[in-house]
């Protein structure tokens, strides 16, 4: 009787009350379903915003080694007597459809001193990108293994059993191979005339390295103030082309044609290309392909300069700045005849001469400022940049005429941007040695 009243006194849920409850549940799940949403939204965006940084930090270090060591092992003249026509690069390999970086080669009739290698080369307004173009020459910035070793001879470092043979100096480790291809440049800083002479054999600058000795007087210091530096260039080449190594950085469009090459990814901003490392082969004169940052918009270098020269002791004093010469001013055989732009003013003339001149670059070149408008992200539709320019490098002495003013379309102003700031203070120019 007791348990027939129970179940006579419970009630089941109405209509209306499982209606409210489903329609509860209804509204929580979809709140939870629209905030997961969001947030896998919000880390896809900060993952990329994190890929893109990680992507630049390593790019950029990559860049700034190969600045920092611009001009090592680079010879600054001839042996009395000898004269050398190398060849940089292939003429008919050109680095994008309107600029060949031919333009880059320092084996042209009109340089002074020909042809000594300039440590630093460049120009701006290359290509669709109006950014700019540098090379960097130095033993150490090639590709291979043995451009990354060196050693030396002092005087009377030979066997007196087996005549005058040379006796390269042998380190703990890191040793040059024998086979490796490498230079001779005598060092002798106490006289200027006989300091930094690419010494050769036969009328070869390039040969192979014996790591019992280089077996060729040629190679041996005749006096004691000499001292011969070995450097590494190729561990592959029959024949070297040039007696240095030297790698491009520049802005451009991928291309699917070129063996190396990558395609541009999908989620790039449009008018955005890939900033590449780009060395030139020993054996063939062309490149090779090596992207270092993906998704950029600009890049701009601002040289700073010392008007000091010889022993002045103002190590760290940068008394200019100047931007890089117009491409237009440049054509393969010739060098340019017009000035870059310069703060001070009345410094234009002296810098434009020292961009001219291995002499000049490397007693007068003090830091390079690289900056790198780099897209941050994927694109964003509920997202608005909030300027319509970015100012691509800094305001010097208040002006802005070193620099250049990137112009943002509406589709850009949909992604998140970064400019990235190197500066580099190449460690084997005199200027920084002082």
């Amino acid at each position: 009787m007791k348990l027939n009243k129970i179940l006579h006194n419970n009630k089941a849920f109405t209509l209306v009350e499982l209606l409210v409850t489903m329609s509860v549940f209804i509204v929580v799940i979809i709140i939870a379903a629209e905030t997961f949403n969001i947030v896998v939204t919000q880390s896809g965006k900060l993952s990329k915003s994190e890929e893109s940084n990680i992507e630049g930090v390593i790019g950029l270090e990559v860049m700034r080694h190969d600045l920092e060591q611009m001009g090592f092992g680079l010879l600054w003249g001839f042996l009395p007597g000898t004269t050398y026509s190398y060849s940089e690069t292939d003429t008919t390999n050109w680095a994008d459809d309107t600029t060949n970086y031919a333009k880059l080669n320092d084996n042209v009739a009109t340089l002074p001193n020909r042809p000594v290698p300039r440590a630093l080369v460049g120009f701006n307004a290359f290509s669709n990108f109006s950014s700019d173009f540098i090379g960097v020459k130095g033993t150490t910035v090639g590709r291979s293994k043995a451009a990354q070793f060196w050693t030396y001879i002092p005087f009377n470092n030979f066997s007196t059993t087996s005549g005058r043979e040379s006796r390269p100096v042998a380190w703990p480790s890191n040793n040059l191979s024998s086979g490796d291809k490498v230079i001779a440049v005598r060092s002798n800083f106490n006289d200027p005339e006989d300091d930094h002479l690419l010494l050769d054999a036969s009328g070869s600058f390039g040969f192979n390295f014996n790591t019992t000795g280089l077996i060729h007087s040629a190679y041996l210091p005749t006096e004691s103030l000499q001292t011969h530096m070995v450097y590494g260039l190729d561990r592959s080449s029959n024949s070297p082309r040039m007696p240095f190594n030297r790698t491009d950085f520049f802005v451009k469009r991928p291309d699917s044609t070129i063996t190396g090459d990558t395609a541009m990814p999908s989620f790039c901003a449009p008018g955005t290309g890939t900033l590449y490392k780009a060395t030139v082969n020993q054996s063939d004169g062309k490149y090779t392909y090596i992207p270092l940052l993906d998704c950029v918009a600009n890049m701009q270098v601002v040289l700073g300069w010392s008007l000091n020269s010889g022993t002045d002791k103002l190590q760290d004093a940068v008394h200019a700045y100047s931007s890089l010469p117009d491409s237009s001013d440049y054509s393969v055989s010739v060098v340019p005849a017009s000035a870059a732009i310069a703060l001070p003013a009345t410094t234009a003339a002296d810098i434009q001469d020292w961009l001219q001149d291995p002499k000049g670059v490397r007693e007068h070149l003090k830091i390079l400022k690289v900056y790198l408008l780099v897209q941050e992200g994927k694109r964003d539709p509920k997202y608005t940049y909030p300027a319509s320019s970015i100012v691509v490098g800094d305001q010097l002495n208040g002006e802005l005429i070193l620099t250049r003013q990137y112009p943002l379309t509406d589709d850009q102003r949909k992604y998140r941007w970064k400019l990235y700031k190197l500066i580099v203070r190449p460690k084997n120019l005199v200027s920084n040695q002082r």
